[in-house]
């Protein structure tokens, strides 16, 4: 809870003084690889620990846990697409990507449900 805290923080001090801010956007787990076949580069990040990203993961996720992404976000692919997803809310993805986005990141998306609505969904998991 402590690393939210922080990007939350981050985040709103990003933005202070403006009084719009882009809408969050998301995608559920039946999109999600309509999306990946569209061409275009697809980034998928897991902000989950690495403990649970260790025991199963979206296909071709890469780790960036909550507490370390904003010393790690240079890790993220410029110009691709990015979808993020924690373990069964929107809460943590949705304050990194309007951290991401105050920091000039773009076509930022955060995946319904995370992890858990992923694997409720029937999708397929990698150990």
């Amino acid at each position: 809870m402590r690393a939210l805290a922080l990007v939350v923080a981050l985040a709103g001090s990003a933005q202070a003084g403006h009084l719009w801010a882009p809408p969050l956007l998301t995608i559920d787990a039946g999109s999600l690889p309509r999306l990946a076949e569209s061409g275009r580069a697809v980034s998928l990040v897991d902000l989950r620990p690495a403990e649970a990203y260790a025991r199963g993961r979206l296909p071709g996720a890469r780790s960036i846990p909550l507490e370390a992404l904003i010393r790690r976000q240079g890790e993220i692919p410029a110009g691709a697409i990015v979808v993020l997803y924690a373990g069964d809310s929107v809460d943590a993805a949705a304050a990194a990507a309007r951290y991401l986005r105050a920091n000039g990141r773009d076509a930022i998306f955060v995946l319904e449900g995370g992890f858990a609505g992923w694997q409720a969904a029937g999708r397929r998991v990698e150990p």
